[in-house]
């Protein structure tokens, strides 16, 4: 299961780690796309373009911009120059399971995203797994529930934010968030579906994020 996190306070310390994909291996702009559907992304993929131009193959993965198709990227840069990328794509309504299949078809490495907030989907994830036939990536976990479902469902990939682990006061040490981060991704990378494991990482799990059981 792979772990992403975007920029955060934290980041320049994650870095360093191979087992978390920490900004800028993982790129993504939540309120940017979010906030206006018809031309977000071409702010978005200009922006993308910068990072892949600073970081290079630093960058593993990125977010697709919500609602957009194919050809409407390619008319703001040569997105096949990132063959190298993986990029996921947010789902909103199953229908849009057609960009993934777009993207398969010309070569892209691609995730089909299920989104976390109950605002910005049309579905139920039992619907999303039933016919999200490619690797899946849970976007935006950010309590100890999602991370359950992400587990349990066998979601190839998630990425947090620092809003999963406990209070602001409780984040205010960056060596202490990211230590508690680090503990996460482990017992994280230590589930392999076995219920016993399962249960002792859940039990776990409240003590990382702050979350009181």
């Amino acid at each position: 299961m792979i772990i992403g996190m975007g920029k955060s306070p934290v980041t320049a310390i994650l870095q360093q780690y191979s087992y978390i994909c920490a900004y800028p291996c993982f790129f993504d702009n939540k309120v940017l796309l979010t906030e206006n559907r018809s031309r977000a992304y071409i702010q978005y993929i200009k922006l993308l373009v910068r990072h892949y131009a600073k970081y290079g193959r630093a960058l593993k993965i990125a977010i697709w911009p919500d609602y957009t198709p194919l050809y409407k990227v390619e008319k703001i840069a040569n997105i096949y120059l990132f063959n190298n990328i993986s990029f996921i794509v947010p789902i909103h309504d199953l229908s849009e399971l057609e960009i993934v299949d777009e993207l398969v078809e010309n070569g892209f490495r691609v995730f089909a995203g299920y989104a976390s907030d109950k605002k910005l989907r049309k579905y139920e994830l039992d619907d999303f797994k039933e016919v999200a036939n490619y690797d899946r990536w849970y976007l935006g976990v950010s309590s100890k529930h999602e991370v359950r479902e992400a587990v349990l469902y066998n979601f190839q990939g998630f990425d947090i934010t620092t809003f999963l682990f406990g209070r602001h006061e409780d984040r205010k040490d960056s060596k202490k968030l990211a230590s508690n981060i680090l503990n996460f991704v482990k017992e994280i990378s230590k589930v392999k579906g076995k219920q016993t494991i399962l249960y002792d990482f859940c039990g776990k799990l409240g003590s990382l994020t702050g979350e009181r059981r």
